[in-house]
C-alpha cells in the first residue's frame, strides 16, 4: 500500500502537483469537463462523487469543488505503482454496478468501506492530500495565513479554531 509520506516523496510528485494547478486554474462546474490520464472517461463523474463522499460539502466546500478528482486521477496515473492501480480501476466498476452515484450519503459510505482496502485507502489518502493542497482546501477548509509575514512561534489556538494550512 502506498501512503500519503510515500506519495509525496515520489519524484514526480512536483508534476502532478503543478498539472493539478493548472487544471484548477480552469475550474468546470461539470466534473466531466476534463480529461482523466488513467481513469476511463466514463469513470470521471464517479470519481468525483467517490472524492465528494470521503470529503463532504459542509460549510465549506467539498472534494468535488476543488476538483480534487482530477489530482487522484494524476496521482494514481503517475505515483502510484501498478498493483494500486489496478485496484483502483477494479474497485470503479464495481461501484458504478452498486448504483454508488445515485445512493445516499450513508449508502456510499458502506459501500466504500467494503472495497478492496487497497482501493479504499487509496482514494481516501489521495483524496485527503488533494484537497488540503488544493486553493479552497488550505483556505477554507483550514486557517489561512499569507506568506511572507510576521513570524510568531508561539500562539496560543483558540477552541474551535481550524488548523493551519501554513
Amino acid at each position: 500500500m502506498l501512503g500519503i509520506s510515500a506519495l509525496a516523496g515520489h519524484a514526480l510528485f512536483p508534476d502532478v502537483v503543478e498539472r493539478f494547478a493548472r487544471a484548477a486554474d480552469h475550474p468546470s462546474p461539470h466534473p466531466d469537463d476534463w480529461r482523466p490520464t488513467l481513469v476511463p472517461p466514463e469513470a470521471r463523474s464517479l470519481l468525483a462523487e467517490i472524492v465528494e463522499a470521503i470529503i463532504p460539502a459542509t460549510d465549506t466546500p467539498g472534494a468535488k469543488a476543488a476538483r480534487v478528482h482530477v489530482f487522484v486521477d494524476l496521482a494514481l496515473a503517475c505515483c502510484v505503482p501498478p498493483e494500486g492501480q489496478a485496484a483502483v480501476l477494479a474497485a470503479l466498476p464495481a461501484l458504478a454496478a452498486a448504483g454508488f452515484v445515485a445512493a445516499a450519503p450513508e449508502v456510499r459510505q458502506r459501500q466504500l468501506a467494503q472495497l478492496d482496502p487497497v482501493a479504499f485507502a487509496l482514494f481516501k489518502e489521495l483524496t485527503i492530500l488533494g484537497y488540503f493542497t488544493s486553493e479552497i482546501g488550505a483556505t477554507e477548509a483550514l486557517r489561512y495565513d499569507a506568506v511572507p509575514g510576521s513570524y510568531h512561534g508561539c500562539v496560543d489556538l483558540l477552541p474551535g479554531q481550524k488548523a493551519w494550512s501554513t
